[in-house]
């Protein structure tokens, strides 16, 4: 009862820091980690300890689920080199620089633990920079990366980092056991996230309650993560390929009532969860600053201080002969330019991944003896969470501003492209149940009208007095709004099928159309 009620607690707090960043123009999440720290100095504040498996598998999987499923998979693919360099190469490489640099400057560090910490600070959680992106009008392309490797580099930095706990367990390992082994964590976690995608798929397509299927879209990464799990495979990686299935069915099977419920529901178990992290966070790195502050405390600032260079300095120099030089030799793909190289190497924060991992860390092995160096790993991966979110965070704001990015509206494009194939296609069936003799001409004329001007559909201002023959009942011209309503629908989901438009653009005119079918809806409610 105690640690559900902190919990509420920290929550509670999490969600009264968001009036205070907003105010001070702080990125939110770096809010929360700061009152995190503050609440660990207050005497009277209870110290926060939580299992380690149980906050990975109630706090990654529904995250990872949303970012996926609301993600563009026409743009992953489409950047697939760059997301891949950074999202599975990059961490290997970050993984074995950390493991080498921290071996050499504490010793008494097994190779085995080593690699653990470098698992551990190998993702970058991109929270933080792809909010401040989207903010400053970032290049589409720049955020589509960012997000694209905050997906995959979980999948790559949690297999990682289980095969070098399982050797630091056991004292032991195997190259070859743990390449077959990455092999069937993968394949597993790609076959659970794609068949239980298609079964969420026809089973929210078939419920017609909107409470239910809401149910299900909650339950459902969680689902894929411990299935996933259960099989041998990798629960991350299900919990993401689970995501992007999803995201293509649902909009050609949910009614707009679901979508617009989703959409709020999902906003605030997200918003919830991120703010519990970030809080927790700061909490961990409050309490933990007395371990470099005591006596004998220096050869772990040393640590901390070798690691979190070898993770920032192995990024920057990561970037540029992986992203630009492709390019060079490929001339059919634009040459980055260098301020967008120099932001995608700095934009390397680390946050809630290496938070649950380091959270995760078995107390003692199978002898019974205490994990091997776990007293250097933790403090050291949350001193560079700490690092990279103080020197990257507060100033990679500051730094986009200063290089000067063009305005992006590659999706305020597509969202125009979107929105004109939506007029013709409500025009084009306002025709036909014209010609069907299914709607009254002047009914018909008032809709062409509202659809014409992209305003909000409200029926009541329809003055039956003056004279729109055959407007006998209001739910031939409701009957016909929706089905107006439904053809846009089709005409923009169309549109993203065929990779013309992304999702963003998608979703956007979407939910004016949801929002519409809601208020008419509304509108005739007694």
């Amino acid at each position: 009862m105690r640690d559900f009620q902190l919990v509420l607690l920290l929550l509670l707090a999490a969600t009264l820091v968001q009036p205070l960043a907003r105010r001070l123009d702080v990125p939110l999440a770096i809010a929360q980690v700061v009152a995190g720290i503050v609440l660990s100095i207050l005497p009277f504040f209870p110290t926060v300890s939580f299992d380690g498996e149980l906050s990975f598998a109630l706090l990654v999987p529904p995250l990872l689920y949303r970012a996926a499923s609301t993600s563009s998979l026409r743009d992953t693919r489409r950047h697939a080199r760059p997301i891949l360099l950074l999202a599975v190469a990059l961490v290997l490489v970050t993984t074995l620089v950390v493991a080498l640099v921290a071996h050499l400057v504490a010793p008494q560090l097994p190779w085995a633990s080593a690699l653990v910490l470098g698992a551990m600070v190998s993702p970058p959680d991109a929270d933080i920079t792809t909010s401040i992106a989207r903010r400053l009008g970032l290049p589409s392309h720049l955020v589509t990366i960012l997000e694209g490797e905050t997906l995959l580099n979980d999948a790559t930095a949690f297999i990682s980092y289980r095969f070098a706990v399982r050797a630091a367990l056991v004292g032991t390992f195997s190259l070859a056991s743990a390449v077959l082994g990455f092999g069937q964590l993968i394949a597993i976690g790609v076959a659970v996230g794609l068949a239980l995608g298609w079964s969420v798929g026809q089973l929210r397509q078939r419920l017609g309650d909107t409470v239910a299927e809401g149910a299900i879209s909650l339950l459902t990464p969680f689902a894929a993560y411990f299935l996933a799990e259960g099989l041998g495979g990798s629960g991350v990686l299900s919990v993401v390929v689970t995501g992007f299935f999803v995201s293509r069915i649902l909009p050609h099977t949910l009614t707009p009532r679901m979508r617009v419920r989703g959409f709020l529901m999902w906003e605030t178990v997200t918003f919830m969860i991120g703010g519990f992290v970030f809080l927790l966070i700061g909490l961990q790195l409050g309490n933990l600053a007395p371990v470099f502050w005591q006596a004998g405390g220096r050869p772990l600032v040393i640590t901390a201080l070798a690691v979190t260079a070898a993770v920032i300095g192995t990024r920057l120099l990561w970037v540029l002969p992986a992203l630009y030089l492709p390019r060079v030799l490929d001339q059919k793909d634009a040459a980055a330019s260098g301020r967008t190289l120099f932001v995608l190497g700095w934009a390397g924060l680390r946050g809630g991944d290496t938070l649950v991992m380091a959270l995760a860390i078995p107390a003692t092995i199978a002898s019974g003896q205490p994990f091997p160096g776990r007293d250097v790993i933790v403090p050291v991966a949350l001193a560079v969470i700490l690092a990279t979110i103080v020197v990257q965070g507060l100033t990679l704001r500051p730094v986009i501003k200063w290089l000067g990015f063009p305005r992006d509206e590659a999706v305020e494009n597509e969202e125009r492209r979107a929105r004109m194939a939506a007029e013709g296609a409500a025009l084009a069936h306002l025709q036909k149940l014209v010609e069907r003799g299914e709607l009254p001409a002047d009914a018909a004329d008032y809709l062409r009208t509202v659809t014409r001007q992209r305003t909000k559909l409200d029926l009541d201002d329809i003055d039956h007095s003056q004279g729109h023959d055959g407007l006998t009942s209001e739910d031939i011209v409701r009957r016909a709004a929706h089905d107006v309503r439904d053809a846009s629908r089709r005409a923009v989901v169309r549109l993203r099928d065929s990779n013309i438009i992304g999702d963003e653009a998608m979703r956007r005119v979407l939910s004016d159309l949801d929002l519409e079918d809601l208020r008419s809806d509304e509108s005739f409610s007694v």
